[in-house]
């Protein structure tokens, strides 16, 4: 009985040992930020590419018990990129559960998005969750962090008017960037 006492102690502290550090920078730090992604890897990574229009957000709940909550989003389709026609009505459907973690949508919302190729379900969401959605302003441009625009590693655009934090490029220089990173 002493021994295997002994062989757990010695196995904990080992542990500890190990995982320290870790459990530190979780418990103290709090969990890692996600590093945002490279244009090249949003590009690579999504199945559709637009910007556009949210003309519709419902709530569809499930009809079967094999079936999960979903939210249908319709966009018209301004610009495309990939997967999808200029002038388009497309309807998306994504998990409820990524929904109520935050995710939102409302109908007139000019967006330009990066969406995963849809599942065997039906379901698609943004590559790397928020990253893969950009809002528009009324102009047309999306405003960014300097740590999400490095990230993305495109030219440096203007400061924004409203913050020297925040920088603006407009959606068709983007979308010019994006073609550029899938060739």
């Amino acid at each position: 009985m002493l021994l295997i006492l002994r062989r757990s102690t010695v196995f904990l502290a080992f542990f500890s040992l190990l995982f320290a550090p870790h459990l530190y920078a979780v418990i103290v730090k709090g969990p890692a930020t996600p590093t945002a992604p490279t244009l090249l890897q949003l590009t690579q990574r999504a199945g559709y590419i637009f910007s556009g229009t949210v003309l519709t957000v419902e709530r569809v709940q499930p009809k079967a018990q094999n079936e999960v909550a979903t939210v249908r989003i319709t966009f018209r389709v301004d610009q495309a990129v990939r997967g999808v026609s200029s002038r388009q009505t497309l309807t998306i459907r994504e998990w409820a559960g990524l929904w109520d973690s935050g995710e939102h949508y409302r109908a007139g919302e000019q967006v330009l998005l990066f969406l995963y190729q849809s599942s065997k379900l039906g379901l698609t969401s943004p590559v790397n969750g928020n990253f893969g959605h950009f809002k528009l302003d009324n102009n047309g441009k999306i405003l960014l962090d300097a740590q999400r625009l490095a990230a993305l590693q495109i030219a440096t655009p203007v400061p924004s008017h409203r913050s020297s934090k925040k920088f603006s490029i407009n959606s068709r220089d983007l979308v010019r960037a994006i073609r550029r990173a899938g060739d």
